[in-house]
């Protein structure tokens, strides 16, 4: 099902694109879903129709340089003090309270700041196969360019589950650079629909901007454009203070940085549920992510 979207523009001049949908009823919870790379909001479909069945509003946008949402090429916008500014300034026109916020990917990087420089807008965290990463915790033109003109074959290698390719193409020291060389794609994992195969297309397409304005999370964070910022946070901000679930997939990658070991001594409140599958979970176990986060959401949803 596609779901309407909305604008709002932020007094950094960023014009994002969203999914709102208000709750069935006065005083329930609202989810915020951010999504990672290379996503857009779309990836959160099956989670936005169970929770929305369920009375929960909904509110889950584009981020910075995917989708319909604004895509600046000076990394600078990339900050996560200011992309976390842009989040709450959407809450705040749409005029939503207190959520929980639910992560995947670089969205748990965004999920982070947000907890540290705007913990009173949430009451819950869930980060999906991606942890919690504390503050303090290049792509070039000519590779991005490589990257654009690869579409399928780098649609391909971030989905596919072979747990073999993924660790020669994209574990292995410039593996992704062979992978894109030698044109190499793989079969779409079946909880990805022809749909889906389209909208991906579309979202990064040459015309959208490609993966560029994407990459620029990476570029960001390689460059440590957020080392000042992030250390004007004070200490006591770097431990989340509301309810926290990490949801792990069995990927080798999400197994060997082992999350909730790295998450523990900042979140005094975790719950860690394991779910067997990739690192697409919310796609690939929609059913079981969600039954997850029901019951996790379920005694927050009145406020």
């Amino acid at each position: 099902m596609a779901y309407p979207h909305s604008t709002y523009t932020t007094t950094r001049a960023l014009t994002y694109s969203y999914i709102h949908i208000p709750p069935q009823f006065p005083k329930t919870q609202y989810i915020l879903f951010l999504h990672g790379f290379p996503s857009t909001s779309r990836d959160w479909r099956h989670q936005i129709s169970f929770f929305t069945a369920k009375g929960y509003g909904i509110l889950a946008p584009d981020l910075l340089g995917f989708g319909e949402t604004s895509k600046p090429s000076e990394l600078e916008m990339y900050r996560g003090e200011g992309m976390a500014s842009d989040i709450v300034e959407i809450l705040v026109s749409e005029g939503v309270g207190v959520v929980v916020g639910v992560a995947h990917d670089w969205g748990c990087f965004l999920l982070s700041r947000l907890a540290n420089y705007h913990p009173e807008r949430f009451s819950a965290y869930a980060y999906i196969d991606h942890g919690y990463s504390a503050p303090g915790d290049s792509l070039t033109t000519a590779a991005m360019q490589h990257i654009n003109s690869s579409s399928e074959s780098v649609e391909s290698l971030f989905f596919a589950t072979d747990n073999e390719i993924n660790k020669k193409y994209k574990g292995a020291l410039g593996g992704f650079r062979t992978w894109l060389t030698e044109g190499k794609t793989a079969d779409l994992p079946a909880y990805l629909t022809s749909e889906d195969h389209k909208h991906y297309q579309h979202a990064f397409s040459v015309e959208k901007g490609g993966y560029g304005p994407g990459t620029n999370w990476y570029r960001a964070s390689l460059r440590n454009i957020n080392e000042e910022d992030e250390q004007k946070i004070p200490t006591s901000a770097h431990t989340l203070t509301h309810p926290t679930l990490l949801i792990a997939s069995t990927n080798f990658i999400t197994a060997t940085v082992n999350f909730p070991e790295q998450m523990r001594p900042h979140v005094p409140d975790l719950k860690v549920e394991k779910v067997n599958g990739g690192h697409w979970l919310q796609l690939e176990k929609a059913d079981e992510v969600n039954k997850i986060l029901d019951k996790f959401v379920e005694e927050k949803r009145r406020v």
